[in-house]
């Protein structure tokens, strides 16, 4: 029998969650007999299937699945322990799990110092908490703030947290987080600024980070849309005031970006690591199309690179 491993490289944090097909062109030749997966993931939130002639295998496990399983099981403080520090990491904190009693369950240092208390319960909620010693675990290790995460909690904690130096935080709110993070790559300076505030993390704190997340994606639009009235004029467009008429009249709303906007906009378009737009003399102009242009700027993560990584290079 050979054994093949699937192997992701160069992830931030460890890898939270996979869903991954294998197939083989030839069933008649070779075929899969056993998946098995590594990472210590629960086996109800692992979903392994393989075809019945051995063609192809279904692998999925989610970090959020895990962390849901593992809030409301009593049998499972460690792992939760465990997934809610890989969470944080998830986040692009560094965050180390604490093993032992009398002590805090996860130490974030980077980018700010804060200790986190991991509290799994069967029935789905706190409903008590003791202030003062997660207060002494925060004290013990010097740290700034302290959070306190569990599958729920009732409303007289979350009301004792408003006047305490401490954050509830539900696991489907850090799970809201990891999606965001996911996919629009908040930083953990964003994220923490929110979580270090004292009270519950709820709905209006995701409020406030989804309203950063649209002025970025805002942003974004106005990138493509410089672009593709760059590439309309065909030719140089003399101004950044003058862009931005060529967007007005191709803008169908009346959002369209400031003349500010456009030409942050233009200067990061023209920076040497993108290189989409030019200027001299005569103007602005495009150096490529649109569609080439999307790729350039989205190029930008590869280029830029953290000193770890230029390092391993």
């Amino acid at each position: 029998m050979t054994t093949y491993d699937v192997v992701v490289d160069a992830t931030n944090g460890g890898v939270g969650a996979y869903d991954f097909a294998v197939s083989i062109a030839d069933p008649s030749v070779t075929s899969i007999s056993d998946v098995a997966v590594n990472g210590d993931p629960a086996d109800q939130t692992t979903d392994i299937s393989i075809a019945n002639d051995g063609s192809s295998a279904d692998v999925r496990a989610t970090l959020a699945d895990q962390l849901r399983a593992a809030s409301t099981d009593g049998t499972a403080h460690e792992e939760f322990e465990k997934l809610v520090a890989k969470a944080f990491s998830k986040l692009g904190c560094t965050a180390d799990w604490i093993e032992g009693g009398g002590d805090t369950d996860v130490e974030i240092r980077p980018p700010k110092h804060v200790v986190v208390e991991v509290k799994a319960r069967g029935n789905g909620r706190i409903n008590s908490l003791e202030v003062t010693n997660v207060d002494k675990h925060r004290r013990q290790r010097g740290a700034d703030h302290a959070i306190v995460v569990a599958p729920g909690f009732v409303p007289k904690v979350i009301d004792n947290a408003e006047t305490t130096d401490l954050t509830t935080l539900a696991v489907d709110d850090l799970v809201e987080l990891l999606d965001r993070r996911d996919r629009y790559a908040v930083p953990p300076e964003e994220t923490l600024a929110l979580l270090t505030r004292s009270g519950a993390f709820q709905d209006d704190r995701l409020d406030l980070l989804d309203e950063s997340i649209q002025d970025r994606v805002d942003a974004g639009e106005t990138l493509l849309a410089v672009i593709r009235a760059l590439e309309r004029a065909d030719g140089a467009v003399e101004t950044a005031e003058d862009v931005r008429w060529i967007v007005v009249g191709m803008e169908d709303s009346d959002d369209v970006p400031s003349i500010k906007e456009v030409r942050s906009a233009l200067q990061l378009l023209a920076h040497p690591s993108i290189g989409v737009v030019t200027q001299d003399e005569d103007g602005y102009r495009v150096t490529t199309n649109y569609e080439n242009g999307v790729q350039l700027v989205r190029s930008l993560g590869d280029v830029v690179q953290s000193p770890a990584e230029e390092g391993d290079s």
